[in-house]
C-alpha cells in the first residue's frame, strides 16, 4: 500500500514538473514602427524556446515548447495584413508548438522578455531575396572580414548567392545570456569554418550544414551591433556599422565590455583571406616604441580569452593585419606594443630579454609576436586577457609539472583486459610506455589477462591501444603448382654388308695364270659382330655399322649358281617417342606474417667412414613449400617465397646412393589476393647426334652414306614453370 501511494506521488511530481514552466495564455500581434511583433504570454517565467526554420518550406519557422503546456491557445491564428501570415498552435504530451507562417523572407529577432517569448520582424523595404535562383546549389566556400570603415563580412561563394533569411537571437538581459545573429541560407552548402573577430561586437563567426538543405551562419555576439545584408553576385555582404568613425589602431578609445561568448585564440579552422587594416607608424628604436605604448595607451578592452599554450606545429593565425618595423628595439617594448594592439594585458617573467630588429609588412598581430619571440627562444601563454611571456624551457617545464601534479591528484583505478588474439605477455611491453609514473601492469599469463593500475585518463589511452592490438591476425591460404614436362626423340639408323668370292680351278673360275693362279676375297670376320639383318653372314662383315640400338633389321644374301661369290647386307633402325608431365600442388595456411612450411619425400642415407667409425646422415629429397605472407592495406599479398622439388634418381647411383635431381626457387613478389602469378620456369633441350664412318670410304659421293655410315639421333626437351596463388581466408 505504501509502495502504491509512493508511486503515485512519484506521478503527481513527474506530471508537476512537466508542466513547470507554466501555460500559455494568449498569442498577439502588433504593427509598430515598420516591425511586426507577435507576443506569446504564459504564466510565469516563460524560457526562450527551441526554434528553427522547416526543411520543407524556408518561410514556415517552428517554435518548440517543452514542458508548456500551449493548449489554451491552440488552433489556427490567421492575419489578414503582415509579413506573418498564419499562426498554428500544436498541442502534444510533452508540450507543443507553434508555426509561424511568413510571406516573405524578412529579417526578425527572437527573445524572451519576462514572461512573454517575442517574435519582431522588420517591414521595412527590404529587397525579396526569393525570387532568384541558381541552376544548382550554392557552396560557401570562404569567409572575408575587412575592418576598414566599419566592419564588412563577405560571405563568399562558388555560384550565385542563394536566398537568405536572417534574425536576432537575443534573451533577457536579466539572464546574461550571449547575443547571436543568424543567417540562414536555404539551398545552399559548405564545410564548416570559423573565423576569430573581436571587432565592433562580433567576437567569433562560424559557418556548418544546419540540415541538408540549408547552411547556417552564426556570429556570436557581445553587444547589439545594427547591420544590413547586401546580396552581390556570388556574395552575401553584413556590413556592420561602427558607431564612430575610425582612428589609427593604437588610439581606439571606444570602451565595449567584453561578453560571455569568448573566442580561444588560436583556432585551428582553416584560414580564410582578411583584408589588412591601416598599419601604425613605423617605429625604429626601443624609445620610440615605448613612447608609442604610453601616449596611445588603447582603452577598449576585448574579448575575454581562455588559456591557450603556443607551442610548435603549425598554427593559423586569425589576428588583425598590421605592419610592424622595428630596429633594435627592446622586446619588452614590443610585446607590451603589440599586446595593447591585441587589447590584452602582459606581464613578463625575470629570464625576458632581447632586442628585435624587423620588418613585418601586413601579417596577423599574432603571428608577429609568435616570430619575434621564437626568434629570441620565448613563449606565450593567453590566461584570460592577460598576455604572459616566459622563456620556452619555463613554459616547458610548468606544463609538464602540471601534467604531473595533475596526474598524482588523481586517484589510481585498477581494471582487468582479457586479451582475445594478442599474447598477454607481449602486449606488456608495449603498454608500460604508456603509464603514468604511479601505474603498473601484471600479467596473468594463464588467462592471458591484464590487470592494469593507473589513473583514469592513462587507462583510457591503454584501452584504444589494446583495442587496435588485440585483433584477429588474418590467415593467408598460399598454394602452388609445380608443373614439369619431358618430351624425349631417338632415331637410330645401322648398315652392315660383306662379301666372298672365289676364283680357283675348284669352282671352275681359275684365272688361267700361273700365279695368281686363284683369288679369294672376303669380308673377313670382326670380332663382336652384331648378326644384325642376317643371322650368319658368311664371313662376317666388311662393313659392320649397325644401330645402337635398334628393333627393326632387313637381311639380304645375294650369291651365284657355282657359289663362287656372294653378298651380304643388314640394315638396322629405331625411332622413339616420349612425352611425360609431373604435377605438384602443394598448400599450405598460415597467419599474416609467420612462416609456413610443408613438405613430402623421402630422406636417403649416407654412410660416411670417419676413423673406422661409420656414421649415417640422411639427405632430404624432398618436395618443400616455405612462405611468410604480408598482407598490405590495399588486399594485395607480399611473399617471401621458398619452394624446393628434388628428387631421387635410381637410374644413376654412386656406391649404392641414388644422386638427387633438385629444382628450386627463392623469391619475394606481390600478387593480388585469389590471382596466380609465374615465379619463374626452366626450358631445357638436350640435342645429341652420333656418327659411325669408315675412313675413306664415307667421303665417296652418293654412296658414301648410304654404305659406309650410321647414325644416332637423341633430342630430350625439359619444362619447368612453378605457379602460386595466395588467397585471404574470410570467415
Amino acid at each position: 500500500m505504501k509502495k502504491s501511494l509512493i508511486y503515485f506521488i512519484v506521478l503527481l511530481l513527474g506530471v508537476g514538473l512537466a508542466f513547470a514552466g507554466g501555460k500559455l495564455v494568449s498569442l498577439d500581434k502588433k504593427v509598430h514602427n515598420s516591425k511586426e511583433v507577435l507576443e506569446i504570454k504564459g504564466e510565469g517565467s516563460l524560457p526562450l524556446p527551441d526554434f528553427y526554420p522547416s526543411t520543407k518550406d524556408p518561410s514556415l519557422l517552428i517554435l518548440k515548447f517543452r514542458g508548456i503546456d500551449v493548449a489554451p491557445i491552440k488552433g489556427n491564428h490567421p492575419f489578414s495584413n503582415g509579413v506573418i501570415k498564419d499562426v498554428q498552435v500544436i498541442a502534444s504530451s510533452e508540450g507543443g508548438e507553434i508555426r509561424i507562417k511568413f510571406s516573405s523572407l524578412k529579417p526578425f529577432s527572437i527573445f524572451s522578455r519576462g514572461n512573454s517569448v517575442i517574435v519582431e520582424v522588420d517591414n521595412s523595404n527590404v529587397p525579396k531575396t526569393t525570387g532568384r535562383t541558381s541552376s544548382g546549389p550554392s557552396v560557401l566556400r570562404d569567409v572575408s572580414v575587412n575592418a576598414k570603415d566599419g566592419l564588412r563580412i563577405s560571405l563568399i561563394f562558388s555560384g550565385q548567392a542563394p536566398d537568405y533569411r536572417a534574425f536576432l537571437l537575443k534573451k533577457d538581459p536579466a539572464h546574461g545570456k550571449s547575443t547571436r545573429l543568424v543567417v540562414d541560407l536555404p539551398g545552399a552548402r559548405t564545410r564548416r569554418l570559423k573565423k576569430i573577430v573581436g571587432k565592433e561586437g562580433i567576437t567569433a563567426i562560424r559557418a556548418a550544414q544546419f540540415n541538408p538543405g540549408t547552411a547556417r551562419v552564426v556570429l556570436d555576439l557581445y553587444r547589439l551591433p545594427s547591420y544590413k545584408i547586401q546580396r552581390l553576385a556570388n556574395r552575401l555582404d553584413i556590413v556592420i556599422a561602427s558607431p564612430q568613425a575610425r582612428t589609427k589602431p593604437t588610439a581606439r578609445t571606444e570602451k565595449v565590455s567584453p561578453g560571455p561568448s569568448a573566442p580561444v585564440l588560436p583556432a585551428k579552422p582553416k584560414a580564410t583571406q582578411v583584408k589588412p587594416v591601416t598599419a601604425p607608424k613605423p617605429i625604429t628604436t626601443s624609445r620610440k616604441a615605448s613612447q608609442a605604448v604610453q601616449n596611445n595607451p588603447p582603452k577598449k578592452k576585448g574579448p575575454i580569452y581562455q588559456t591557450v599554450t603556443i607551442a610548435g606545429g603549425q598554427k593559423k593565425y586569425y589576428g588583425e593585419k598590421y605592419t610592424f618595423r622595428f630596429k633594435d628595439a627592446d622586446i619588452r617594448d614590443v610585446v607590451t606594443f603589440i599586446a595593447k594592439l591585441a587589447h590584452l594585458n602582459v606581464i613578463f617573467d625575470p629570464g625576458v630579454e632581447g632586442k628585435v630588429t624587423c620588418e613585418l609588412v601586413d601579417i596577423p598581430w599574432d603571428q608577429a609576436l609568435d616570430l619575434i619571440l621564437k626568434s629570441n627562444k620565448l613563449g606565450y601563454i593567453i590566461d584570460g586577457n592577460v598576455l604572459r611571456v616566459a622563456p620556452m624551457e619555463v613554459i616547458a617545464k610548468e606544463a609538464e609539472q602540471r601534467r604531473k601534479m595533475k596526474e598524482s591528484a588523481m586517484p589510481l583505478t585498477t581494471v582487468m583486459r582479457t586479451l582475445s588474439y594478442a599474447n598477454a605477455k607481449n602486449v606488456e611491453g608495449i603498454l608500460k610506455k604508456y603509464l603514468s609514473s604511479r601505474g603498473e601492469i601484471v600479467v596473468d599469463e594463464r588467462t592471458n589477462t591484464l590487470i592494469i593500475k593507473d589513473i583514469p585518463d592513462r587507462i583510457k589511452e591503454i584501452d584504444r591501444i589494446i583495442s587496435t592490438l588485440d585483433a584477429p591476425i588474418p590467415q593467408v591460404s598460399i598454394q602452388a603448382r609445380i608443373v614439369e614436362t619431358v618430351a624425349t626423340y631417338t632415331r637410330n639408323l645401322g648398315i652392315q654388308w660383306g662379301f666372298m668370292g672365289y676364283a680357283d680351278p675348284y669352282h671352275g673360275n681359275q684365272t688361267s695364270l700361273v700365279f695368281p693362279n686363284r683369288i679369294l676375297l672376303d669380308g673377313t670376320s670382326i670380332e663382336g659382330t652384331s648378326t644384325g639383318g642376317l643371322t650368319n653372314p658368311l664371313n662376317g662383315y666388311a662393313v659392320n655399322l649397325p644401330a645402337a640400338t635398334f628393333n627393326s633389321a632387313l637381311g639380304l644374301s645375294l650369291g651365284n649358281v657355282t657359289d663362287s661369290f656372294a653378298l651380304d647386307v643388314g640394315l638396322t633402325a629405331m625411332e622413339e617417342e616420349g612425352w611425360g608431365k609431373i604435377l605438384s600442388a602443394p598448400k599450405v595456411s598460415t597467419q599474416d606474417n609467420h612462416e609456413a612450411v610443408i613438405r613430402q619425400g623421402r630422406q636417403i642415407p649416407v654412410q660416411t667412414n670417419i676413423n673406422n667409425t661409420i656414421m649415417v646422415r640422411y639427405v632430404n629429397a624432398v618436395l618443400e613449400l616455405k612462405v611468410v605472407p604480408h598482407i598490405t592495406a590495399d588486399q594485395t599479398i607480399i611473399m617471401k617465397v621458398d619452394i624446393k622439388n628434388d628428387s631421387a634418381d635410381f637410374s644413376r647411383v654412386v656406391m649404392g646412393i641414388p644422386t638427387i635431381i633438385t629444382q628450386s626457387s627463392t623469391t619475394v613478389m606481390m600478387v593480388k589476393d585469389g590471382t596466380t602469378a609465374v615465379i619463374g620456369g626452366m626450358y631445357r633441350i638436350e640435342d645429341n647426334t652420333n656418327y659411325k664412318k669408315t675412313p675413306f670410304l664415307n667421303s665417296i659421293p652418293l654412296i658414301g652414306d648410304l654404305l659406309f655410315k650410321s647414325s644416332s639421333i637423341n633430342r630430350t626437351n625439359r619444362e619447368l614453370l612453378i605457379f602460386i596463388t595466395p588467397k585471404i581466408i574470410r570467415k
